[in-house]
């Protein structure tokens, strides 16, 4: 796939849905409440899930970014603290559409 995202070697991970790819996060807005992540992994607002480094998942809205694919995804403090993240870091996580 462009920009190097991948589908190959996905974590397991339960219930339905599809794998959208890999994707580098950065923190977005952390004025903005909620568990959501901005990607250009999807066109439309949808349910979704998140999967971290270390495998933990949070359950997130995934909004369109407007970006190229590839260009990297933001995501909300909530969910960047839920996953035990560091805010300054640009961790590679796996991106689930539930929808």
């Amino acid at each position: 796939r462009p920009g190097g995202e991948t589908a190959e070697a996905a974590p397991e991970v339960a219930g339905e849905g599809g794998m959208l790819g890999f994707t580098v996060v950065s923190l977005g807005d952390a004025s903005v409440p909620g568990m959501w992540m901005e990607t250009p992994l999807v066109t439309s607002e949808g349910p979704g899930r998140v999967v971290g480094p270390d495998g933990r998942t949070v359950a997130v809205t995934l909004r369109p970014s407007g970006g190229e694919r590839g260009s990297g995804s933001r995501l909300s403090l909530q969910a960047m603290q839920a996953l035990g993240l560091d805010l300054a870091s640009l961790p590679t996580v796996t991106v689930i559409s539930d929808a």
